[in-house]
């Protein structure tokens, strides 16, 4: 008459706890960022081009953020061990270490100056971090039969958003940019404009349909990998010389990148006979509305309460 509830498993490989360790780091480096960030400001310390300060910490802490959130997705793949506990956690890092820990930064950095509209730029930001994770995370699985699904993000992804956002703090703290435009230090006051606009800017972006590369599926060519390792030797020397300016301009770069990204993608879809104005295909998922993710979750979810019920019994 009653079903016996099902045992869950006494142990678990290990192999199926290092994404969610790597996803746990990636917390912590953006708790880190806001303590060091809250640290700075109650400081009083301004930022101080070439000296290792907790504004410093703050940028190198979303940085290493950054780069946790790029492999603990490839390690539950390689190491099969994708669940959808590890996605929800991923997604619950992504909106601190990549929504709020860059508002808080900015805050505290120079938008707490600027009254309401500075405190109305970066509550947008996180919000919209916050809808796009969500969106994400519910929306239905992509299809592997999808030729563009791995090429194109739908909108700004949230760890590129958190960058491209933090590009005024990272050229005010590199030592290159005080060398060559020791006016911009400290920033005058029709920066907290600028840097409200673009806060603004970055958030639309991110809940935006607009379409962006994503390098998950990138292949080059065999005549192209000399060149390839000689940019990156460049990338790399230059993140020796001054990492804050080449971080600011990496970023700059995949912003200025959107009109490629428009064009690249209406054309992946005219090759496919796909009509233009569809719904840009996202590198998670092929990207219901917010109302169809939202109706798929709730029939699940009455499918699992069927089951539990015992109205609808598995077969066998």
């Amino acid at each position: 008459m009653f079903r016996r509830p099902r045992r869950l498993p006494t142990a678990v490989p290990i192999r199926r706890v290092i994404p969610s360790v790597i996803t746990s780091l990636s917390l912590c480096a953006g708790l880190s960022s806001m303590h060091f960030s809250i640290k700075a400001a109650l400081g009083g310390a301004l930022v101080a081009p070439g000296q290792i300060n907790d504004w410093d910490r703050a940028l190198a802490l979303i940085a290493v953020a950054g780069v946790l959130d790029a492999l603990d997705g490839r390690a539950a793949r390689l190491l099969r061990a994708t669940s959808r506990f590890g996605a929800v956690l991923d997604s619950l890092s992504d909106f601190l270490a990549f929504g709020v820990a860059p508002a808080l930064l900015l805050h505290l950095w120079i938008l707490k100056d600027a009254d309401i509209f500075g405190l109305a730029a970066v509550m947008t930001f996180v919000l919209c971090s916050a809808l796009r994770l969500a969106r994400f995370t519910s929306a239905r699985p992509v299809s592997a039969t999808n030729p563009i699904a791995g090429r194109f993000f739908e909108g700004l992804p949230t760890p590129a958003a958190a960058g491209i956002v933090l590009i005024p703090p990272l050229l005010s703290t590199s030592g290159t940019v005080a060398r060559f435009f020791p006016s911009w230090q400290p920033i005058p006051e029709w920066g907290q404009a600028v840097v409200v606009l673009h806060t603004f800017l970055i958030a639309w972006l991110m809940v935006s349909r607009v379409p962006m590369l994503s390098f998950k599926k990138v292949k080059v060519k065999r005549r192209w990998m000399g060149q390839l390792l000689a940019v990156v030797a460049i990338i790399a020397a230059a993140m020796i010389r001054d990492p804050w300016l080449t971080l600011a301009t990496l970023s700059a770069v995949y912003l200025m990148s959107i009109p490629y990204s428009v064009v690249a993608y209406r054309r992946a879809r005219a090759g496919q006979g796909l009509p233009i104005a569809a719904s840009v295909v996202s590198g998670v998922a092929e990207t219901p509305g917010w109302e169809e993710a939202d109706a798929t979750s709730e029939e699940a979810a009455r499918a699992r309460a069927s089951l539990r019920t015992g109205n609808g019994r598995r077969p066998g």
